[in-house]
């Protein structure tokens, strides 16, 4: 067992932090520089008691924190540990030798669209997980549907709700679809500037990808119709990139005119909806339009990619074809799974892990908030945004390789701004994804970010 505490000194003087927020502080820190790497079993709370010499009332609420904020598990039988596939924000200090020259090593993934993949570790998942080795329970595309109802507002009829293994297995499926029923390669317009994920697998599956400038917050109305024959446009209205603003309802209303006039699908990317803490997620574009829109889901955000499970929403045309191309294809998810996941969104273990991770995520927001003006200041910056959960800084391009280069020797990863712009250059600079991490972690990130800033 890791003896994490034994180099812990606590400030017992008046008016000093709570002992129990400084053990807590003591193993962030711990957790921050590797000294503690995941996986490791921390004392148990008697002997870190006897070590720091406080009650074990005191180590217990400090760990009941950690484990609260995703650094700690505990498990029965195993203690506490920390969580696995966690990553330290500080780099250890590498040996100098031959393999000085090789690429850094990065220990914290901030870039648009990471997941923090904490490891899904309540108690009700692992009820759920136990009850599911027995065949039997709620059905997947129900517990989904009544999920959507419930925290989205959507009124989902089960048989619209095809199960698969995340947002791009969902595309896979439709695209799939899309090639059966035009007999040609798919083509697909894409929002540009936009949110690059999909966009790098629509590239992968060398799928004619049609850039579509985005003004005012929608897609350019003219460029749709040049670019047709399409089959699909992807749009990601509940979070444009990289503003991190939503799409206006005049846009939308526009767009789903334009999709029933044209005849074409769109395609709904909610990549990062569970995250927005400012006030309930928004409604989708697909309730405005469920006959003309297929909504993709996903739980990884939140659950971490071990589960790596997601749902699509079919317009009634697409049901028949897509119901057969699941078929064909088989189980995107082991039934057993499927079976667990189904049980943990009935008993509403979702429901209460997405309301700790808003709250997480609304506190760092507002951590990072107090570092803005730094920000701003920084030599080469010439704006910064924040929407809540994702800064964008612009600066030119030369300073932008610099500084997500400053940031990988650090041990930090940042996206690149460009990569938001398909088909031609676009703004130049950093995006730092901050959603679902606790306070502690955005600020050491932005810490680094601004490290890497300072001029050389």
């Amino acid at each position: 067992m890791h003896d994490a505490l034994a180099t812990v000194t606590l400030d017992r003087a008046t008016g000093s932090a709570p002992l129990p927020t400084q053990i807590a502080a003591a193993l962030r820190a711990l957790v921050a520089t590797g000294a503690l790497a995941s996986g490791d079993a921390v004392p148990s709370s008697r002997a870190a008691a006897r070590t720091l010499a406080v009650s074990r009332g005191t180590v217990t609420a400090a760990y009941d924190q950690l484990v609260a904020e995703g650094y700690l598990v505990a498990r029965d039988r195993s203690g506490v540990r920390v969580a696995p596939r966690l990553l330290a924000t500080t780099p250890r200090s590498e040996p100098k030798g031959p393999g000085r020259g090789a690429p850094p090593r990065v220990h914290a993934d901030f870039t648009a669209g990471a997941e923090p993949e904490r490891p899904l570790d309540d108690a009700a998942w692992r009820s759920a997980l136990r009850a599911a080795v027995a065949p039997g329970g709620p059905q997947l595309e129900d517990a989904v549907a009544q999920h959507l109802r419930l925290v989205r507002a959507m009124a989902v009829p089960a048989a619209t709700v095809v199960v698969t293994a995340g947002a791009r297995a969902g595309l896979a499926l439709l695209l799939g679809v899309a090639a059966r029923r035009s007999g040609r390669t798919p083509r697909v317009a894409v929002e540009s500037p936009g949110f690059p994920g999909l966009r790098r697998v629509l590239e992968a599956l060398a799928v004619d990808v049609i850039p579509v400038p985005v003004r005012e917050g929608g897609m350019d109305a003219a460029a749709l119709d040049a670019a047709l024959p399409l089959d699909l446009v992807v749009v990601t209205p509940n979070h444009q990139f990289p503003s991190g603003t939503s799409m206006p309802v005049a846009a939308r209303q526009a767009l789903i005119a334009w999709a029933t006039r044209s005849g074409v699908l769109l395609v709904e990317d909610d990549y990062d909806s569970e995250y927005r803490h400012l006030g309930p997620p928004l409604p989708p574009l697909w309730s405005l339009a469920p006959d003309r829109v297929a909504h993709l889901g996903t739980f990884s955000a939140v659950l971490g990619r071990d589960v790596g499970t997601g749902y699509l929403l079919v317009p009634p045309s697409w049901a028949d074809d897509l119901s057969a191309a699941r078929q064909a294809l088989g189980a995107g998810v082991a039934p057993l799974l499927q079976r667990a996941l189904a049980r943990y969104l009935q008993a509403g273990g979702l429901k209460r892990r997405l309301g700790r991770a808003r709250r997480r995520s609304s506190a760092a927001a507002e951590a990072v908030a107090g570092h803005l003006d730094a920000l701003r200041a920084a030599a080469g910056v010439t704006s910064v945004t924040d929407s809540g959960h994702l800064l964008v800084l612009e600066m030119g391009p030369a300073e932008a390789a610099r500084v997500r280069e400053a940031c990988a020797a650090a041990g930090l990863r940042v996206a690149d701004l460009a990569e938001g712009w398909a088909g031609g250059p676009g703004r130049t600079g950093v995006l730092l994804n901050y959603g679902g991490r606790s306070p502690e972690e955005a600020t050491s990130a932005v810490a680094t970010l601004l490290s890497a800033l300072a001029p050389r």
